[in-house]
């Protein structure tokens, strides 16, 4: 039986379909873009077949997902769907991956573990690269450290990666009105775009402003990883865009769906006269996780970073993780995120990760 990748046709889904296929696995590419989806399987080779699928019809859905193993579910944005695709999930009784990157679909998502558990299925959630890398360089920390005080998952994304409506709404839900934190050992509401700090990431990205944004992370940590914060933090160039944001936040309310459609579409239209020529510039984004406490009697702080493309840092890891469901090296009952899930071997997920060409840079502060 083959893994089902839901929109396999986005960026993300491309990408996570090629490393499939060229790991040796047989892939379907459920899209509902079907002359897109065609020339993808055709591009793909013969491991890869395309099905054209509306995932709003739930019964054919689930129908279409009894047919394989496991689902990489590759739909976003995830508020926007809540548990309607997990769900499907459970009922046609496969195993399923996500890059969910919205703090409330991953707690509406974490809500389901005892049915999932109970159906005997494993569900890694949260598999991309924030949240996701930023989850496992977090437990790669915490585990060398004897004492936890703090947790900070800070990341930056260039806007000249490439930008469509379901990135353009994360960023409208995640840094608008107020997102969790955890902070002082329980978890706070904090209006999103405050506290800006600026912060220093590897060659060649150097300083970029950063600031509270609503993401997985602070909601999953501390359910796994004993600490008294868990912050995460994120930022976009040029800074004029967080701006931009801000004046939007208080005179129109985007926090409604239906609004937040439509000043996304228009955004989408001029959103090529607002960020720049990116040709000019290299496009890197960055993904990083501070780890605070105490080592050996003495105050610690560890830091890992990643470094590349957006959809390369997100799809690797959704691939790897499949693959370990798929061959039976995750075999966990449940709803996990990355550090939540006890048999994901870090060591072996980061191997995986460098035959790709990701490289987890470690610094000690």
């Amino acid at each position: 039986m083959s893994i089902i990748i839901l929109g396999a046709c986005g960026e993300i889904g491309r990408y996570i379909a090629l490393d499939l296929v060229n790991s040796g696995f047989d892939v379907t590419l459920a899209d509902i873009r079907e002359q897109e989806g065609n020339h993808l399987a055709q591009k793909l080779g013969s491991r890869a077949s395309f099905q054209k699928l509306d995932v709003m019809d739930f019964n054919n859905l689930v129908e279409v997902l009894k047919n394989h193993k496991l689902v990489v579910n590759n739909i976003g944005p995830y508020f926007m769907f809540g548990d309607y695709i997990p769900k499907a999930a459970i009922q046609a009784g496969i195993n399923y991956v996500d890059i969910c990157d919205d703090h409330d679909a991953t707690l509406t998502f974490l809500n389901l573990n005892k049915i999932v558990e109970r159906e005997g299925l494993t569900f890694l959630i949260n598999s991309g690269a924030s949240a996701g890398l930023t989850n496992i360089m977090a437990k790669l920390g915490a585990d060398q450290m004897d004492k936890v005080d703090s947790i900070r998952v800070l990341w930056f994304e260039d806007t000249g990666e490439t930008i469509g409506f379901g990135q353009l709404a994360h960023w409208a839900h995640i840094a608008m009105g107020k997102v969790p934190q955890f902070i002082n050992g329980k978890w706070v509401n904090i209006r999103a775009l405050t506290d800006r700090e600026v912060v220093k990431f590897p060659a060649p990205l150097g300083s970029v402003p950063l600031y509270y944004v609503g993401h997985p992370e602070p909601v999953t940590l501390p359910r796994y990883i004993e600490t008294n914060e868990a912050i995460c933090k994120g930022g976009v160039l040029p800074e004029s865009d967080i701006l931009l944001t801000k004046i939007l936040d208080k005179l129109i309310p985007v926090k409604h769906v239906k609004i937040m459609k439509l000043i996304v579409k228009f955004f989408l239209r001029i959103f090529p006269l607002i960020t720049g020529k990116v040709e000019e510039r290299e496009i890197i984004s960055a993904f990083r996780s501070d780890v605070i406490g105490i080592k050996d009697q003495k105050k610690a702080h560890l830091s890992y970073t990643v470094l590349g493309p957006v959809a390369k840092l997100t799809s690797i890891p959704a691939s790897i993780i499949a693959q370990m469901i798929f061959n039976g090296d995750i075999k966990s009952q449940g709803v996990f995120p990355p550090e939540g899930c006890s048999d994901l071997n870090l060591e072996q997920f980061k191997k995986e990760l460098e035959k790709r060409n990701i490289h987890i840079m470690k610094n000690q502060c």
